[in-house]
């Protein structure tokens, strides 16, 4: 799956993702319960927990995945 971003706070955090496959809209919520849950379909990403309790999602590094992020 490889998902692009469609929406973003104010101060820039991705908060919604649209699987450019389906179309489908995922939460960022979601998106990280799925790729925490060990679904393959996200198997391309990983959840990133900052310091200061923001949590996102980003790609895995190169050579470790097939699709990215997309802007």
């Amino acid at each position: 799956m490889k998902l692009k971003v469609s929406k973003e706070s104010a101060s820039g955090l991705n908060t919604e993702f649209v699987n450019v496959e389906t179309g489908r809209h995922i939460p960022l919520e979601r998106a990280v319960a799925q790729i925490s849950k060990g679904n393959k379909n996200y198997e391309n990403y990983q959840v990133v927990n900052k310091s200061d309790g923001t949590t996102y999602i980003r790609s895995k590094a190169a050579g470790m995945r097939s699709f990215g992020l997309s802007a």
